[in-house]
């Protein structure tokens, strides 16, 4: 359980402390002083938010708070006197000489129950934006349909046994998104209210319900999984892993592949891993997997991630068969990949195209030879061959190669070769987990990663020595120039039992599990200031990220023990 008391009656300690339930990419989600970004919404699906939030009052005092143009109104918060993740977001308040618990559950549909402890009156106003999770709205021709038990407004029906509807229709006018604000975004918008659901009583439980035209609704996994457990289903939707809430919330081809041994592969899930595979081996074209789902064929990295989930999911499932099914997708990437638009081979490495790696940003365009892309190049040769599949080179001689990227001024591996980065990275750690470079080099790489990269919260993306580098999160140009993220971090700690045996990797994850209480409660955010005090930052729950601390804790590894050079 996590549970907060009276300190959520800070504002910017509730604000940053956020609620999320999802079921099949659908979400309920808010901070817990009110929505402070455009994505949050009680219930989100299809990409569009459709009730943004409900105006709640016990015994006529608010209990909402909420920001508007000309202020914030903290009244619900100094009502609010305690709340818990069990993992169903439960708030406790008191007003009028009434005590209230508010429980939400969300399964496709919304559920929220009122339990009401003395006498009192509840009246409760939904608030519909009906509009999609990037934008904003302030016009509406929305129109509120009374039916038995409710209200139907667009393809939202409204319900409740207890509390009687009553039409009102009205605008809430100039609602503010302090988040998004503060990201630089669209942050201001109105809100239709259709009116209000009413009832009066006294120790008694009230629900209401909101559901959504073409939203299907599905049961909890059965079992008490932790924290990590449920975050890491909730990345899980049919046959694709989403990359992240609230806006990377669709599939991305690198992410998946990144993602796959922590959140499915060391929790046994291979029925959905081969689920996975196949339905991304579909897409295969020229040598490459979409990154950005369906059809973004602009990754240089997606496809040998696919290959060494791939090599993984073998070496943890020992399915031989599965992976004998895969041969003419592994044949078509090795094949078609060192000729593609994206990627070519070139002495024994690979090439790619600008701003076609994880660091992706105009500021981090890295064409050339990236020394993460060949680790997992010499990966895939080295699984290739161990299944009987001739590369276009040998594993060996891209091996030999990649002795140009030791840099011996530094005591590391240069980030690019071709032309030459001696920029400090982290991406350096793939090579060193992957066990594909000579031990006394390994030791050397750790101890400058260990110095200048590592924080409780992962790895940076440069060094704070390097001209450049920005120890606070603040856009594109900043993401990964410096900016810390998670899901490195267990490759820094496979690296360390290939070439630095006897940390403990439990230490090293603490402060991720501590941030489990923090930001997205319950799952991992996507990065984090470079900087003290490591502030989290971008999305609230990522994949990959959630996968890393799975992984750090219970494996697999990356596969470097077994071939360490």
């Amino acid at each position: 359980m996590i549970a907060f008391g009276s300190e959520v009656q800070d504002r910017r300690f509730a604000r940053r402390k956020e609620f999320l339930l999802v079921c099949n990419g659908a979400w309920a989600s808010s901070s817990l002083a009110g929505n402070t970004r455009k994505y949050h919404g009680l219930l989100v699906a299809g990409g569009r938010v459709l009730l943004a939030s409900l105006d709640e009052h016990l015994n006529g005092e608010p209990l909402t708070p909420a920001a508007y143009a000309g202020g914030t109104d903290e009244r619900g918060l100094s009502r609010l006197y305690g709340v818990c993740l069990d993992p169903d977001p439960v708030f406790s308040y008191a007003a009028g000489g009434a005590s209230l618990r508010k429980r939400i559950s969300f399964d496709g549909a919304l559920t929220v129950r009122y339990d009401l402890a003395g006498p009192g009156e509840v009246r409760v106003v939904p608030l519909v934006a009906d509009r999609g999770i990037h934008e904003t709205r302030t016009a509406y021709d929305l129109t509120a349909t009374p039916i038995p038990g409710g209200v139907r407004v667009g393809p939202l029906t409204l319900r409740s046994r207890e509390m009687a509807f009553a039409p009102a229709p009205c605008l809430y006018r100039d609602v503010l998104y302090e988040e998004d604000r503060e990201r630089g975004y669209a942050h201001q918008e109105h809100l239709y209210a259709p009116g209000a659901f009413t009832a009066a009583g006294e120790d008694c439980t009230l629900t209401l319900t909101a559901e959504a035209d073409g939203v299907s609704c599905s049961a909890a996994r059965p079992g008490r999984d932790g924290w990590l457990d449920r975050a890491a289903d909730s990345f899980l939707c049919g046959d694709e892993i989403l990359a992240g809430y609230h806006w990377f919330a669709e599939g991305w081809g690198r992410d998946t592949f990144v993602s796959i041994p922590g959140l499915l592969l060391s929790r046994g899930r291979y029925a959905e891993a081969r689920r996975v595979f196949a339905r991304s081996a579909e897409r295969l074209k020229g040598g490459l997997i979409p990154n950005r789902m369906p059809d973004d064929y602009a990754s240089s990295d997606a496809p040998l991630w696919f290959l060494h989930a791939l090599e993984r999911y073998r070496a943890c499932s020992h399915d031989d068969r599965f992976v004998a099914s895969m041969r003419p997708h592994i044949e078509a990437i090795l094949r078609e990949y060192p000729e593609s638009a994206v990627a070519h081979l070139d002495g024994g490495l690979i090439a790619v195209a600008p701003r076609s790696t994880w660091m992706d940003t105009p500021h981090t365009p890295r064409a050339g030879k990236p020394v993460e892309v060949n680790a997992l190049w010499i990966a895939a040769l080295r699984f290739a061959e161990s299944l009987g599949i001739e590369g276009p080179v040998p594993a060996h001689t891209a091996e030999s190669a990649f002795s140009r990227f030791w840099n011996q001024d530094r005591g590391c591996f240069f980030d690019l070769l071709d032309p030459t980065d001696p920029a400090v990275r982290p991406n350096q750690v793939i090579a060193l987990a992957l066990g594909i470079v000579p031990p006394e080099q390994g030791r050397r790489a750790l101890g400058v990663i260990r110095e200048e990269l590592l924080t409780p919260f992962g790895l940076r993306t440069l060094s704070p020595r390097e001209r450049g580098y920005a120890g606070r999160f603040a856009g594109d140009a900043t993401y990964h120039n410096g900016t810390v993220w998670p899901w490195l971090l267990p490759f820094y700690i496979d690296a360390l039992r290939i070439h630095a045996p006897g940390a403990d990797s439990a230490v090293l994850l603490a402060p991720l599990s501590a941030h489990l209480a923090d930001a997205g409660l319950g799952t991992v955010s996507e990065c984090f200031d470079g900087d003290t005090p490591h502030r989290p930052r971008g999305c609230i729950s990522q994949a990959w990220s959630v996968a890393g601390v799975l992984r750090g804790y219970r494996g697999p590894p990356s596969g470097g023990d077994a071939g360490a050079a």
